[in-house]
């Protein structure tokens, strides 16, 4: 039956190194079909059509006026769209909302430029994981890429995290907005990773909480959901008093814990440790400012958190000055 479904006829580039399948479990998937090392490109991707609009405000005749305007190849591969690989699906904005993908406009954007969502035909075959072996980073543009996070050998199935921000949230928390479960590592029920994976995904959170002073909603936590029990550290870092010591020492722990999941790609390491060289390039008290450039030049991130774990609790003569600037642009934004 497989040889004859409708993904069979979606065009896959002849240097892709991916086929489409079934995977147990999960409808279709995709995988390898030769080794791909990390950093790689897999698919560089142009959508079949995008649409300007807030995606809870697409309707059946917002997705059926893109359909049109397709050619007759683009629709035929447009209809080979299957909900879950198999079932056909009963309204357009479900073949949409379950195969489209935000992206950004590349020229110049302005904050109030609508959301553009891109409908692509093979990035969404790609199934979930939260812990993945690649990602579509943020890029300008409609056309999106995605690329290797680690080495992936011929036969692996290729995934990606279906949210941004699941490197902070528990499975509970992460099944309840994917509305299915997923059975990567990290959510094997019974199994001792699972259980860490949970511990350090927590404390991740906190950890992030301590550094911005907002959870991840951008809003300060509740009373009913405590993230930061201790209610003088809470206060400190919601009046981002956090001494800037600490700072370091929190965000290399951050290192560290995603590493140990196994999130902390080459595209994670670039968006989060210029903020350690900044951190790091700030401090005034000469003790500090030494550990903190030993620290940096440590091999690895368990050694840099554990050289900078000497600074902790440590005040440093720019913890006032960082204190203002920070509430300044608090206040500002």
């Amino acid at each position: 039956m497989s040889q004859n479904h409708p993904y069979r006829s979606l065009k896959v580039p002849s240097d892709a190194p991916f086929e489409l399948k079934p995977s147990p479990g999960k409808g279709w998937g995709v995988f390898a079909t030769r080794s791909i090392g990390r950093g790689d490109m897999i698919l560089r991707e142009k959508p079949l059509f995008v649409i300007r609009k807030p995606h809870e405000e697409i309707t059946e005749e917002d997705v059926y006026t893109a359909f049109k305007q397709l050619v007759p190849s683009e629709k035929q591969q447009f209809m080979c769209l299957r909900d879950n690989g198999s079932k056909l699906f009963t309204q357009m904005t479900h073949i949409h909302a379950e195969n489209s993908f935000a992206i950004t406009n590349g020229i110049k954007p302005q904050a109030n430029d609508p959301p553009i969502y891109g409908l692509f035909l093979l990035h969404s075959r790609f199934n979930h994981s939260c812990i993945p072996n690649s990602k579509v980073p943020t890029t300008d543009g409609e056309i999106i890429a995605s690329f290797a996070t680690r080495d992936i050998v011929a036969g692996e199935e290729i995934t990606f995290c279906y949210n941004t921000d699941f490197e902070c949230r528990v499975r509970h928390d992460r099944h309840q907005k994917l509305r299915f479960a997923c059975d990567c590592k990290a959510c094997l029920t019974g199994i001792p990773f699972q259980q860490l994976s949970d511990m350090r995904r927590t404390l991740v959170r906190g950890l992030q909480y301590l550094i911005h002073g907002v959870d991840l909603d951008e809003q300060r936590q509740s009373s009913a959901s405590p993230i930061i029990i201790d209610s003088r550290l809470k206060k400190a870092a919601e009046d981002f008093s956090i001494p800037l010591s600490n700072r370091l020492v929190y965000n290399l722990l951050v290192m560290f814990l995603l590493e140990d999941e196994g999130l902390l790609d080459d595209f994670m390491v670039k968006r989060l440790n210029p903020s350690n060289l900044r951190t790091m390039s700030l401090f005034r008290t000469e003790n500090n400012a030494r550990i903190a450039r030993v620290a940096m030049a440590q091999e690895t991130w368990l050694e840099k958190f554990c050289m900078a774990s000497r600074l902790y609790g440590q005040r440093d003569a720019v913890d006032h000055d960082i204190a203002v600037a920070i509430r300044m642009r608090h206040r500002r934004l």
